[in-house]
């Protein structure tokens, strides 16, 4: 069945299954990497050192501990667009935002993330 699930402020899409009455969990690669991007960026707000040569169990650990310091959740910083959309866009992109239970920056960004992920990666 697939999933979006919340990890650390940041809604990562994944497969769950059930075997033997034990749940399994699988998160594709892209949204894997994807993950790591928003981490390497958020974790220093919660002042936690991190980098692109960070593994990601490191980033996991890491974000683990900002939030049980924190005796909260994580979430990913606010952005203020620099430039406007054309109404018909804007509109198309929250609602598509709020379909998905996040807002329009927070679409953007992961769009954003996917595609530079196509081209890098």
């Amino acid at each position: 069945m697939k999933y979006t699930i919340n990890l650390f402020g940041y809604n990562v899409d994944c497969q769950l299954s059930t075997v033997n009455e034990g749940l399994h969990i699988e998160i594709l690669e892209e949204e894997q990497r994807a993950l790591k991007q928003y981490l390497i960026r958020v974790l220093p707000k919660y002042g936690r050192e991190a980098s692109s040569a960070s593994s990601l169990q490191t980033l996991l650990e890491l974000a683990i501990d900002a939030e049980k310091t924190l005796e909260g959740r994580m979430v990913e910083p606010k952005l203020k667009l620099p430039y406007e959309f054309q109404p018909e866009i804007k509109e198309k992109l929250i609602e598509a935002a709020a379909l998905q239970e996040m807002s329009a920056t927070q679409l953007l960004i992961r769009i954003i993330e996917k595609k530079y992920q196509e081209i890098i990666g």
